[in-house]
């Protein structure tokens, strides 16, 4: 059975324990859904604060939740396997915009983070599954408390944090101010052939629209707008087909908001006649858009058997 972890001794000054403990719990949630998805034949990796210590780099922020990315088809059946050993979902509270999160929150009476399960990353416009498998492919395997937590490798966790911090999950000011940092991060903590391969990587998740600043800034071209596949779509409006005027919202809604008129004038130059086609269709597209998060919830609520 998965249980939590004792805590360890932590001996701190009063000053910096509650940080030690927020530390220390993220690393026990890691361990439990490392243990539980080895257990439901769950695919996940770790992600986040207490990662880049065990990665050699240095956290950006801290951040008060445990994260972890999980193979998309199984996010619920390792929601409903956390349950089963005390943990309880509750609301991530306000999420800006209209679509739905792409995250479900769980917290356990023994820790103080919850932890936030997510199955895609928004931006990132390769299928979700090809984007999980991508990342699966360059994980590390870490010993945390004599267990094996399956994470992001050093390339990822940059390209991730970048990803949280420079595009639709930032405010545009605060992401401005930290487009100097994660250029440092690149330059000076990245050996030269994992710089190369966090360029790779951007492409091949199809990224570029959430680390466009950023991409410009190291000098690498990034052309015109990227749109989403119809298959992240399709996942994000939890929809089983999309047409182009769903894709274009969902391409104007992920952008920070200061950009969006810009990515509009962009999809128009690039696609007339889909533009077009998209505003006279626009009216009935809003309101499947807007219904995304209701039938988030209502999937949220299904309840598969367990493996």
């Amino acid at each position: 059975m998965a249980a939590i972890p004792a805590e360890q001794p932590q001996g701190t000054s009063a000053s910096s324990s509650d940080q030690a403990r927020l530390r220390s719990d993220k690393l026990r949630a890691a361990v439990v859904v490392a243990q539980l998805a080895r257990k439901h034949s769950i695919r996940t990796l770790a992600a986040g604060g207490p990662m880049f210590a065990q990665l050699g780099l240095v956290s950006p922020r801290v951040s008060p939740t445990a994260i972890v990315l999980v193979e998309p088809i199984h996010q619920l059946h390792l929601v409903l396997a956390l349950e089963g050993v005390g943990w309880s979902r509750i609301s991530p509270g306000h999420i800006r915009g209209l679509l739905p999160p792409v995250f479900t929150r769980v917290v356990h009476p023994d820790l103080v983070c919850p932890l936030d399960i997510y199955d895609l990353l928004p931006g990132f416009y390769a299928a979700p599954a090809q984007v999980f498998e991508l990342f699966w492919t360059r994980r590390v395997e870490l010993q945390i408390s004599g267990n094996v937590v399956p994470a992001f490798d050093r390339v990822s966790t940059v390209l991730v944090a970048g990803h949280d911090q420079l595009g639709a999950l930032a405010h545009d000011r605060r992401a401005e101010s930290q487009i100097a940092y994660f250029v440092s991060m690149f330059r000076t903590s990245l050996t030269p052939a994992e710089q190369a391969a966090l360029v790779q990587l951007v492409t091949d998740v199809r990224g570029i629209e959430p680390l466009r600043p950023f991409l410009t800034t190291i000098g690498v071209p990034v052309g015109e707008i990227t749109l989403p596949s119809e298959i992240y779509c399709q996942a994000r409006l939890v929809l089983e087909s999309v047409s182009d005027p769903l894709i274009f919202a969902v391409s104007l809604f992920e952008a920070r908001p200061g950009r969006r008129k810009a990515g509009f004038l962009r999809i128009l130059r690039n696609n007339p006649q889909r533009v077009v086609r998209a505003l006279l269709a626009s009216p009935r597209s809003f309101v499947i858009v807007a219904g995304s998060r209701a039938r988030h919830r209502r999937q949220q609520q299904a309840r598969p058997p367990h493996e």
